[in-house]
């Protein structure tokens, strides 16, 4: 399968506050902002009030095929999606490698946050509360993903913290 060329990657655990950074990135730039969540149809591979996912792979399969459906090749795209998901034992587990490597993403970007601040978006969003160890697991595995992802790749790893967003979008335009 061929590889992308037009997508930058941002990463994050849930409700880390991506989708809000996107939005203002995509309003001051021509990237088109999109998530790996719509991509996917989120309620087709996971009920709606969790956020576990039951077969990673096939997912991250549906994700690229979906892109490849969506996108034009001469368009920008920034991509809002995770380096890691929760499988269905409530485990933090990586996403596959190859997925990365066919979208061939021109930057590596995380937004992160502190645990603590992330649990209570998540309950008032989603009226459930979450373990802030697993979210901090994730977090920290999330990270050290997406610094292997940019080695990997020779591309820039942007860490996005109190939505300094700035060195991302300035790479963009």
């Amino acid at each position: 399968m061929e590889s992308f060329k037009n997508i930058f990657f941002i990463g994050g655990i849930h409700g880390v506050g991506k989708g809000t950074i996107c939005k203002e990135i995509a309003s001051k730039s021509d990237v088109i902002h999109i998530t790996a969540s719509e991509v996917l149809k989120w309620s087709e591979i996971s009920p709606s009030d969790n956020k576990l996912v039951e077969n990673i792979s096939s997912t991250q399969e549906k994700l690229i095929f979906g892109l490849n459906n969506l996108m034009y090749r001469d368009k920008k795209y920034l991509l809002d999606g995770h380096f890691c998901l929760l499988n269905s034992l409530n485990v933090p587990c990586k996403i596959d490698e190859e997925t990365f490597d066919v979208l061939n993403p021109r930057v590596i970007s995380i937004v992160i946050d502190d645990v603590e601040k992330i649990a209570k978006r998540l309950e008032n969003r989603d009226s459930k509360k979450y373990c802030t160890q697993v979210l901090n697991e994730l977090q920290n595995l999330e990270i050290e993903c997406a610094k292997y992802l940019s080695r990997k790749y020779s591309v820039p790893y942007i860490e996005i913290k109190d939505n300094n967003y700035e060195q991302l979008l300035n790479i963009i335009r």
